[in-house]
């Protein structure tokens, strides 16, 4: 009896061990959550801007736009850049982008890492060629490299080495939905702008549509990319924070059973020693 009473002992002291560790983990990404989904928030009026901008010359100039952005390739390779995490320990994130990658991901010549835990898994099973130059940008976050990323690949479109250009993150719906998307950069289509605003038809744009879409293409692009970026790394930080709290409840249930376990073990024994006490005494 005492040898079970000190083996629960010793799990509950296991047990505790490993719940400051889930509790330290959940503070620390609630802390992260809250600064990325106000780099979120702060991203989006300059994306919309552009975004409506763009909308607005495809609006007024229909057909009449000569842009290589626009037309898809007839020749090069598809690229797809994959967003996913570097730590472990947040749930079903990255598995559910392998699960889309799976899906989407069937005859891309190559993928553009972003994410140690994205890099080795397609190392592994990707037959296509794996560029990690960009692997550590969920965690910098640095725009800089958004915008080198979006010339080399807007260089290679232009060249027609890439047919398409395609982005699978994470959509951060609220702290307890996160979404996989495949969404299409480029060619650029006109109804991925849509935009709830109504433009005039008799705008002017100097020196012409088409020069000013040349320019505002790739400041769309590196928006997008960077406005998905904080959005994955958001939903990773909420699904962190959300498995370190179900974790840390775990522990306490856990830990809650065990003190019961402890407290009938030692019930247990106390009534087995008052029951020797009392046989010895009625023996005498």
């Amino acid at each position: 009896m005492a040898g079970q009473m000190q083996a629960i002992k010793r799990r509950i002291k296991s047990i505790e061990s490993t719940k400051k560790i889930t509790r330290a983990m959940e503070l620390v990404a609630s802390s992260k959550l809250s600064k990325t989904r106000n780099q979120l928030n702060d991203m989006k009026p300059y994306y919309t801007q552009v975004k409506d901008t763009c909308a607005q010359i495809l609006s007024s100039a229909g057909n009449d736009i000569d842009s290589p952005y626009l037309i898809l390739n007839d020749k090069g390779e598809d690229v797809y850049i994959v967003i996913t995490s570097t730590l472990g320990l947040c749930g079903g994130y990255n598995s559910n982008i392998f699960k889309q990658v799976e899906a989407s991901v069937n005859d891309a010549k190559k993928i553009i890492a972003i994410g140690n835990k994205g890099l080795n898994q397609f190392k592994k099973h990707f037959k296509g060629e794996v560029d990690g130059t960009y692997v550590d940008l969920n965690t910098t976050l640095d725009f800089r490299s958004v915008v080198r990323l979006v010339a080399s690949l807007l260089e290679g479109y232009k060249k027609k080495e890439i047919k398409s250009i395609h982005i699978v993150y994470t959509e951060y719906v609220n702290d307890l939905t996160f979404v996989p998307r495949d969404v299409t950069l480029l060619p650029l289509k006109a109804e991925d702008l849509v935009s709830d605003k109504k433009f005039h038809k008799d705008t002017l744009f100097e020196p012409s549509p088409e020069s000013v879409l040349g320019s505002l293409i790739p400041m769309y692009l590196q928006a997008v990319i960077y406005g998905y970026l904080i959005e994955s790394v958001t939903a990773e930080n909420a699904s962190r924070r959300t498995s370190m709290k179900n974790a840390t409840d775990n522990a306490n249930e856990l830990t809650d059973e065990l003190l019961l376990k402890y407290n009938q073990a030692r019930q247990s024994a106390i009534t087995s020693e008052v029951s020797e006490i009392v046989a010895g005494a009625n023996a005498q």
